[in-house]
């Protein structure tokens, strides 16, 4: 799935006039996002307010008003704008995978996944600490994301194993992994250092590797 594929989660970016943007309406709403982000890398989501965005982005509180609701609203488009940039991860899935480059691609499927996870970590932590919380914007746009990564894994992993029976069962376990993987990229979480993160990295490949050339 690329981008293009993934039209249920993207929607045409108006102000909240209803107003579709010109140019220099799109650049003021992605630099209050750009800065929002920035700002997360130091403080908390929630302790994030209006004021204290759109003084950092240079515009009042009144022209913030114009394109988003509320820091919700703010992180939520972030969110949004990450899962629609998963155009690498679906890459590799749609490639060829033979019996000569299944190991490079396993690898790389897996690098990927993690490349991305670091480059949109605060969105991804965003959206999860939210859909936990039950709020349900955040948990119906992680569903719709994961959904995607699923039934491509889970018809990849078909295609070249075809003598396993529940190839989607098989899919939500592999993905559920790279999450526990995905986690440790954030430094400090359950006392993850570079090496465990590696070696974690290459058991998801062993795993996965080793269930397409499963005899089931």
């Amino acid at each position: 799935m690329t981008a293009a594929g993934n039209q249920s989660v993207e929607k045409e970016v108006r102000n909240l006039h209803g107003q579709k943007m010109g140019r220099k309406g799109r650049e003021t709403r992605q630099r209050i996002m750009d800065v929002t982000l920035e700002m997360l890398k130091n403080r908390s989501y929630k302790d994030l307010t209006v004021s204290d965005v759109a003084f950092e982005a240079d515009v009042s509180s009144s022209t913030f008003y114009v394109y988003f609701e509320d820091i919700e609203d703010v992180l939520f488009a972030c969110v949004q704008a990450a899962a629609l940039n998963l155009d690498p991860l679906y890459e590799v899935l749609n490639a060829e995978w033979t019996e000569d480059n299944l190991e490079s691609r396993v690898r790389r499927f897996v690098e990927i996944y993690g490349e991305l996870w670091e480059k949109y970590r605060i969105e991804l932590r965003i959206r999860n600490l939210e859909a936990d919380q039950g709020n349900l914007r955040f948990l119906n746009l992680r569903i719709e994301t994961t959904r995607g990564i699923l039934q491509a894994l889970g018809k990849k992993i078909a295609q070249i194993n075809p003598r396993l029976e529940n190839p989607q069962q098989i899919a939500i376990a592999i993905h559920a992994a790279m999450g526990a993987l995905a986690a440790q990229h954030d430094i400090g979480i359950a006392g993850a250092t570079r090496q465990t993160r590696k070696q974690l990295s290459a058991g998801v490949v062993e795993l996965l590797y080793r269930v397409l050339l499963s005899k089931a």
